[in-house]
């Protein structure tokens, strides 16, 4: 079932498509870890899913080459063509988008190799999205979902700082949620859970930037003038708690489950 907000959502990641990647830090650490676990497959069919523009599987490209096909889907046709744009430019060929919401996915029973879905899964109806990752990934696929938890956002600069930030973001999942959702859907299991810690540091000038660009699509459930209100008292409280402006420094949170298709 599709959210109330799909539309909104929707028309937020059109307008922020073509800078996107300008917006958001892309991570090595996640990808090392996805391609150690493909390490001894000669190729590799995956699929990204709620992909956006692409960027981890991208990287994941990067490294493994002639390797891997990768199904880019995403419910938004921009975020698809710059996913085109990038890999074109790239002169990757091993590669097909399709625009389709995760809980319906265009790929046949048991085609892949690998699934995975970066920073996207509060996007999904999560059980749905689950039956259908069983459902395309052969036996002993790997499904790879990378997120934060509403704890971590709790914890993070944004939570602690922006004003009513938790209170708008309602759509993240905890650890026992995800583990519960996982065990429900048949043929899957959860084999590994790692968490993540990136130290960040940037200037409270950049901090208002990604604000202004709407760096997370959480800032489009707040009305034009109560965003502007929010980053004024952002400003306040990083001011409060930092005596140097150009310093601010934080750590991100992310957590990647490792689930096996039995």
């Amino acid at each position: 079932m599709a959210s109330p907000d799909s539309d909104l959502i929707y028309h937020h990641f059109s307008t922020v498509a073509a800078r996107y990647n300008d917006l958001r830090t892309t991570d090595p650490e996640p990808v090392d870890l996805m391609a150690r676990r493909l390490v001894g497959l000669p190729a590799v069919t995956a699929a990204d899913v709620g992909c956006g523009t692409g960027r981890y599987a991208v990287e994941l490209m990067r490294r493994l080459g002639d390797r891997l096909f990768v199904h880019f889907i995403d419910c938004n046709e921009d975020m698809l063509e710059q996913v085109r744009l990038s890999l074109s430019g790239l002169g990757v060929t091993r590669f097909g988008t399709s625009q389709s919401r995760a809980e319906l996915l265009p790929l046949p029973n048991g085609s892949l190799d690998y699934m995975l879905t970066f920073n996207a899964v509060h996007h999904f109806d999560l059980v749905p999205f689950l039956h259908e990752a069983a459902r395309t990934l052969r036996p002993g696929g790997l499904l790879f979902i990378y997120t934060r938890f509403r704890s971590h956002n709790e914890r993070g600069i944004w939570g602690r700082y922006f004003p009513r930030f938790t209170e708008k973001e309602t759509r993240l999942h905890e650890e026992e949620d995800l583990v519960r959702a996982i065990s429900s859907a048949p043929g899957l299991e959860v084999r590994d859970v790692t968490h993540f810690g990136f130290c960040r540091a940037a200037s409270l000038g950049y901090l208002l930037e990604r604000v202004r660009n709407n760096h997370y699509s959480t800032f489009c459930f707040y009305e034009p003038a109560e965003l502007a209100r929010a980053a004024e008292g952002f400003e306040v409280n990083l001011r409060a708690d930092y005596h140097d402006p150009e310093t601010i420094e934080w750590v991100d949170e992310n957590v990647m489950f490792t689930v096996e298709r039995l």
